[in-house]
């Protein structure tokens, strides 16, 4: 979307089975590879940080750049270039070197968690060397806003991901609630599916991706549940039909950064079962467009809020849902943007 709002050229850093290529979809302009297969086991973040310094000499060619996500690691190769404007779309500080960086730690294994200490200190030095070079920094929400501040004491730019109110549309009303989040340990999925088992009469579809971590141990926690459905979908293909048909989305992640599917959800007419957290309440209209529950998210906490968020009710929350979702337009966006790259 931002390459479309400002005609530029895209580099991208990695592909792998099931992502979603854009030079099989929309994309006409420019596209240029960066890596590939980096999620094959070994040391893929390295991989990733040597492709981002020592491939991408072509950055010279252009008068402004807009780093996004680990690609700031490029800036090594024009940091000194006073004539090219550098900008940096921040979704957030790297969350294994900050505010998550136990939680990362205790899943290594002990004998292993002396090399992590020192990559972590390496990769937070370069981080941190890499962002003061940018000369304005964007980011994703407050929440994301607060963090880049608390932990790099640098100022930020909030510019919100839009949504294409276009793409997600109100079409009907099926008998499922719908959850799209990475199956990994921080967005909670498997309270997610611990609630499903307690309501055997409302059906959830759980949309998952091939690389996810935590993929086998939540397909074990719903064994023998037929109320409870995984699907996959390479290239996001359908995604929009199980948004659209939904009788609402659920997601309850552990403090997480901005992410686009309430306003997706929105835009589409359903409700949405989030914590009442962070950025997450920048977003809903608790009861309105849909429920916050306590940011701990008890396996209760979400029964409760299922039992609430009746098919019924979902509907006559559909116009309150599209009518927020605007304020996150396209549109909005794109002025933004345009606005802030000059």
């Amino acid at each position: 979307m931002m390459g479309k709002a400002l005609n530029a050229d895209i580099a991208t850093g990695f592909f792998s089975k099931g992502s979603f290529d854009l030079r099989k979809e929309w994309f006409k302009w420019k596209m240029i590879e960066v890596s590939s297969e980096i999620f094959k086991k070994g040391l893929r973040h390295l991989k990733l940080k040597k492709d981002f310094m020592l491939r991408t000499k072509f950055l010279k060619e252009y008068d402004s750049i807009l780093f996004s996500g680990d690609s700031i690691s490029a800036i090594r190769q024009i940091k000194n270039n006073r004539n090219i404007k550098k900008y940096y779309y921040c979704h957030t500080p790297p969350r294994y070197l900050y505010d998550l960086r136990n939680s990362y730690l205790k899943k290594v294994p002990l004998i292993l968690r002396p090399i992590f200490n020192l990559l972590s200190y390496i990769f937070k030095k370069m981080y941190e060397y890499d962002i003061s070079k940018i000369d304005i920094i964007i980011t994703n929400s407050k929440n994301t806003q607060k963090r880049i501040k608390k932990f790099l004491w640098l100022d930020s730019q909030v510019l919100y991901p839009p949504v294409n109110l276009k793409e997600f549309q109100y079409i009907k009303q099926e008998d499922y609630y719908l959850s799209f989040a990475r199956l990994s340990d921080a967005k909670r999925v498997d309270k997610i599916v611990e609630a499903f088992k307690l309501l055997p009469n409302k059906k959830l579809v759980v949309i998952y991706g091939e690389n996810d971590p935590a993929r086998q141990k939540i397909f074990d926690l719903a064994e023998w549940y037929e109320n409870i459905r995984f699907v996959t979908l390479p290239g996001n293909i359908w995604f929009t039909d199980y948004v659209w048909k939904s009788i609402a989305t659920i997601y309850i992640p552990v403090d997480e950064d901005f992410w686009m599917s309430p306003v997706e959800s929105m835009s589409a007419g359903k409700p949405v079962l989030w914590v009442n957290e962070w950025w997450l309440k920048e977003t809903i209209i608790d009861k309105k467009t849909g429920v916050l529950i306590p940011s701990w998210a008890e396996v209760r906490d979400i029964v409760k809020a299922i039992e609430y968020l009746t098919p019924e009710k979902c509907l006559d929350m559909q116009s309150d849902c599209e009518k927020r979702a605007e304020d996150f337009s396209l549109y909005t966006f794109e002025e933004r943007l345009r606005g802030l790259i000059k």
